[in-house]
C-alpha cells in the first residue's frame, strides 16, 4: 500500500494525499475522456505517463473507499538570485463520470489550496494550462484563486511519408551543455520554463550546421483514441477517415499517435532546418504527426507562423487538435 494521509474529513468523505497513485486512480485516469463538447480523447499508456510525472502529489476524494476524483500536483523548484521558489503544476484533474456536475470538483480543490497554504512554506506558485472552452474548469480555478495570464496554441506538423534528413540527429554528451545554454538564453524571459541536462534524456534532437546547432527539439510519442468531434465535419472525419488509406496516416480517431513536440529551439533564419529536424523526428519515431503547444505571444511562435507556408497548419480551435 502506498504511504497515504488523509487531509480533510466530513461525514462519509475523506481526501487523501499521496506520493505515488494507487490502481483506483490510475483506474480513473485509465477511463477519463478529456477535452470538451467539441472534442473528447483518452490517453492511452496511461500508467506509464504517470509514472513519469516528476516529484508529484496525487489528491484522491473518496467516499467509503469509493473514489470520485483525483488531481495531481507536480513540483519544480527553481534556485534563483540565492532564493528557491517551487513551482506546482496541476494536471490529471478528474471526476468519476457519476459524480460528475456536481460539488465535489470544487471541494477537491478548495480543500488542497487549504493544505497547500497550511503546509508549504517556500515561495510557491501554482499554474495550470485548460482548455479555452472548458468553461466548467475555468471557473472552479477561478473560484480557489488561478487568474488567466497567458493563452497557447496549438501547431501541427504532417508528413504522409516523413523522411530524415542526415543533419538531424540526437543529442549527445558533447553538446548538451552547449544545448542547454542555447535554451536558457531563448527562454531567459519566462518564468516557468526551466531547464537542466536532466531534461535531455534521451529524447532531444538536433539540426547542425557546420558543427553549429541551429535547432532543437524534445519529442515524446503520445497515443490518444479520440472518442467524439462535433458537428458534421466532426463526424465525417470520425466515420470515414480511418477507412481512407492515405489520410488515416495523418489522424486516425481510433488509434491517434504522433510526436509531442517540446523544449523547442530554432535560430533566427533557420525556420526550414526546424521543420526538416520535426520530419526527421517523425520519420525515426514512425508517424506522421507531431503536436506542439506554444505562447501565442512570443516571437519565436510568430516566426515559426509566418515561415509556416506549406509546412504547418495552425488552429486553436480545430475540432481534432484539441490544447
Amino acid at each position: 500500500m502506498h504511504c497515504m494521509k488523509i487531509i480533510f474529513e466530513k461525514n462519509l468523505y475523506k481526501l487523501y494525499i499521496r506520493h505515488k497513485p494507487d490502481l483506483k486512480i490510475i483506474d480513473l485516469l485509465k477511463r477519463t475522456c478529456w477535452g470538451t463538447k467539441e472534442t473528447t480523447y483518452q490517453h492511452q499508456d496511461t500508467e506509464q505517463n504517470i509514472m513519469k510525472v516528476p516529484d508529484p502529489l496525487f489528491f484522491s476524494l473518496e467516499k467509503e473507499d469509493k473514489l470520485i476524483g483525483t488531481c495531481c500536483f507536480s513540483k519544480r523548484s527553481i534556485h534563483k538570485n540565492n532564493h528557491t521558489i517551487d513551482f506546482w503544476y496541476s494536471r490529471y484533474f478528474s471526476i468519476d463520470p457519476k459524480n460528475q456536475g456536481g460539488i465535489f470538483g470544487n471541494m477537491i480543490l478548495k480543500n488542497i489550496r487549504t493544505y497547500f497554504e497550511k503546509e508549504i512554506h517556500t515561495p510557491s506558485v501554482f499554474y495550470a494550462h485548460v482548455d479555452a472552452s472548458n468553461t466548467r474548469s475555468h471557473k472552479l480555478l477561478n473560484h480557489i484563486g488561478f487568474e488567466k495570464i497567458r493563452s497557447f496554441e496549438t501547431l501541427t506538423f504532417s508528413r504522409l511519408y516523413p523522411k530524415k534528413h542526415k543533419a538531424a540527429q540526437m543529442l549527445l554528451q558533447p553538446d548538451k551543455q552547449i544545448m542547454l545554454d542555447l535554451l536558457q538564453e531563448a527562454y531567459k524571459n519566462y518564468e516557468l520554463a526551466h531547464f537542466d541536462l536532466r531534461f535531455f534524456d534521451g529524447n532531444y534532437f538536433i539540426f547542425k550546421i557546420e558543427h553549429e546547432i541551429v535547432a532543437g527539439i524534445r519529442v515524446n510519442k503520445a497515443h490518444w483514441i479520440v472518442r467524439h468531434l462535433a458537428g458534421f465535419s466532426g463526424k465525417m472525419i470520425m466515420t470515414c477517415l480511418p477507412y481512407i488509406p492515405v489520410l488515416s496516416r495523418l489522424f486516425n480517431p481510433k488509434d491517434f499517435r504522433f510526436a509531442a513536440f517540446d523544449g523547442i529551439y530554432c535560430k533566427a533564419g533557420y525556420e526550414k532546418e526546424f521543420f526538416q529536424l520535426m520530419e526527421s523526428v517523425c520519420a525515426i519515431h514512425k508517424v506522421s504527426t507531431g503536436l506542439t503547444w506554444m505562447d501565442t505571444q512570443s516571437s519565436l511562435y510568430n516566426r515559426l507562423k509566418t515561415a509556416m507556408v506549406g509546412e504547418l497548419w495552425i488552429n486553436s480551435k480545430s475540432k481534432f487538435l484539441p490544447m
